[in-house]
């Protein structure tokens, strides 16, 4: 099967889900879901990329490598207790591009930096995520969300009906970096790695900005429309919270 065929048939499995967001809005079709409040429970404090193929714990776009000196500080704001390294890391590839680096092999940069990051935090690095044990098809970025979370809390994947997705931790960084985070996360869904093109003004990739209440909720959109007001409709800001 080509990969062209693989995004259509994983577009086409989640169509349904999204046709009911469309209608009913992000916000009021996550508060109708069975179990919502699971979504604001962590499992661990393992740090993970945001990639939607890594869920769980605390994420970093390539577990911090493009945060470099400043993701010490996050890790131990947001207490991470261990680092996952994983395959087909986008954010370590835009590193090595924008480092200018002879590397040909990314995740090999991507290993090397959990590493010296896990040794710095006196954490353990807790492994490379190969291909086959990403929650996704492999080369192949099925997010059709970001989340970008305010909470710090935020696990999409305990949730039937919530949509798998990018999460960016916010609640634990400033927000010029996460957003460049956010947008990172609309270059790989409407990109090669993607689903690309299929992304329309009608079927809009989603940043949703997720809050503890309404105030911060509102706040975190207001931040997102930054970035989605750059893609010419494609992109489109949402939002949901922990109350109403």
């Amino acid at each position: 099967m080509s990969h062209a065929d693989i995004a259509e048939r994983e577009w086409l499995r989640q169509q349904e889900l999204f046709d009911a967001i469309f209608v009913q809005g992000f916000r009021e079709y996550a508060a109708a879901l069975p179990g919502i409040q699971r979504a604001f429970v962590l499992d661990d404090r393992h740090l993970r990329c945001i990639d939607e193929g890594t869920p769980g714990g605390i994420h970093l776009a390539g577990s911090g490598i493009l945060l470099r000196d400043r993701a010490k500080e996050v890790c131990q704001h947001a207490v991470v207790d261990g680092i996952f390294s994983h395959a087909g890391c986008g954010a370590a590839a835009l590193y090595v591009k924008t480092a200018g680096l002879d590397i040909s092999d990314p995740d090999e940069a991507g290993k090397e930096w959990v590493k010296e990051l896990a040794e710095a935090l006196d954490v353990p690095y807790l492994g490379h995520i190969g291909t086959s044990e990403l929650k996704r098809p492999p080369h192949l970025h099925t997010a059709r969300v970001a989340y970008y979370d305010g909470t710090g809390e935020f696990n999409p994947s305990h949730v039937d009906g919530l949509p798998e997705g990018f999460v960016i931790s916010r609640a634990y960084l400033e927000a010029g970096y996460a957003l460049q985070e956010a947008k990172v996360s609309a270059d790989i869904a409407l990109g090669n790695h993607g689903f690309g093109d299929l992304f329309t003004e009608q079927n809009p990739f989603l940043l949703v900005a997720v809050g503890t209440e309404k105030a911060q909720r509102q706040s975190l959109e207001l931040e997102l429309e930054e970035v989605a007001k750059t893609y010419g409709g494609r992109v489109k800001v949402e939002g949901m919270s922990r109350t109403v």
